[in-house]
């Protein structure tokens, strides 16, 4: 067993941004709305002093949110990691996030593993099923918790976050406190990834919440790792691969009529070994991922979007219900609009509590979880409005028997000196 430990108490709170510098890193502002969300995160106190905390790996740098992982869920993750080391495995991590001082802490109190048929020796997403099985889980054993990231595991394979893993998280796991554990059972290796200035990026450590016994239980050893997003490539033959060799007086052995018919040849049969090879496995590869996208996201809005969106046709996807951006920001609308008989779909808002809707947008193609408009909010003064997407006639008439689509969003006005 390998301890990660790098001292067992720190008599100081956890770096924060402002007190943590790194050389090899530039400083990048995050993006509006993830500012946005941290904002409106509550103040809390710790569940123990931070002095009594273990530290793995080095304190969190700049921008960093700072993971406080409980024993309970640290075992948790051990346990299923272990429980089969000839595939990937992986889950759900719950707790909540709270605003300490000048941190963002990510207080992880269990780890719900999840079952999923899409995992092999090399990979691990989340399935549609799976995903629901995961909140009916958290939802009968861990209804006081949020689900506030993720753990696979690479077994024997290293720790890093691979262009799959990358695609799952920002899929599923948007908030700017999501965080991913990868660990390798095998080497006994571990890091955590999240947000960063809006980037997916390694984290430094974490810290150990000793609340089941003083010494530490991470058999992990933290290590430096990265974030593999480059796309996928097929290979192409080099010169080298497809030269013409000649025969020892330097003449060729066939006539350039063979040469060319040969060279016909071999290029049909590169042209297929590349389609059946290459191209055929990287599309089903690239279905898959955009598959499990769809569904995380369909499935995500099932507890948020879609209590006021009853409709799967007709559903706003993003902004979600209830959350706050900042006045005079221009909103992207995404969503599904794809209802039988609408001729057009009109995208509405006021502010709560009027009678009177202004229209934002009027859309004349059906679409399938895409943008459906850029609200501008502009001028529009602080406060909560309704925003409403409704199946239409010629006539721009709400389809008799649909069921519109309504989410609340709050505009909040912006701090002196904000941009």
């Amino acid at each position: 067993m390998t301890s990660a430990l790098n001292s067992d108490k720190h008599d100081k709170a956890p770096a924060t941004p402002a007190e943590t510098t790194s050389g090899d890193s530039v400083r990048v502002e995050a993006p509006t709305a993830h500012r946005e969300a941290v904002a409106a995160l509550p103040f809390r106190q710790p569940p123990v002093p931070v002095g009594d905390w273990l530290a793995h790996g080095e304190a969190p740098a700049e921008g960093q949110p700072v993971v406080l992982m409980h024993q309970t869920a640290l075992l948790q993750v051990v346990a299923h990691s272990r429980s089969d080391t000839s595939c990937e495995l992986g889950g759900a991590l719950l707790g909540h996030t709270y605003r300490y001082k000048n941190s963002v802490i990510v207080e992880i109190k269990a780890a719900l593993p999840a079952t999923s048929a899409d995992h092999g020796p090399v990979h691990f997403t989340f399935s549609a099923d799976s995903w629901s099985k995961l909140h009916r889980d958290r939802a009968a054993h861990y209804s006081n918790l949020d689900i506030i990231g993720w753990f696979h595991t690479h077994p024997d394979l290293g720790v890093f976050y691979s262009s799959d893993d990358v695609v799952v998280h920002s899929a599923a796991f948007t908030l700017p406190w999501h965080v991913g554990l990868v660990v390798d059972p095998i080497r006994d290796e571990a890091a955590f990834f999240g947000w960063v200035g809006g980037a997916l990026s390694p984290l430094s450590g974490f810290y150990e919440l000793p609340e089941r016994q003083p010494k530490t239980q991470t058999p992990w050893r933290v290590v430096r790792s990265s974030v593999w997003d480059q796309p996928y490539e097929v290979r192409t033959p080099s010169d080298a691969d497809s030269r013409v060799v000649l025969a020892r007086s330097g003449r060729p052995r066939f006539s350039g009529r063979e040469l060319g018919l040969a060279a016909s040849a071999a290029a049909l049969m590169l042209s297929f070994f590349l389609i059946v090879g290459g191209v055929l496995p990287l599309q089903r590869r690239v279905n898959l991922l955009e598959t499990t996208v769809l569904n995380l996201a369909q499935v995500s809005l099932a507890e948020s979007n879609a209590l006021t969106c009853p409709d799967p046709r007709l559903r706003i996807l993003t902004p979600l219900n209830g959350q706050a951006y900042a006045a005079g920001s221009t909103l992207q609308i995404i969503g599904t609009a794809d209802y039988p008989e609408a001729r057009r779909y009109q995208i509405e808002a006021r502010p709560a509590g009027s009678a009177e809707w202004s229209l934002i947008n009027r859309l004349r193609r059906d679409t399938s979880l895409g943008l459906l408009t850029d609200w501008k909010t502009g001028e529009l003064p602080a406060g909560s409005y309704e925003v409403r997407l409704s199946p239409v006639d010629m006539n721009n008439i709400r389809l008799a028997n649909s069921s519109p689509c309504l989410v609340t969003v709050n505009l909040t006005p912006v701090a002196a000196g904000q941009p």
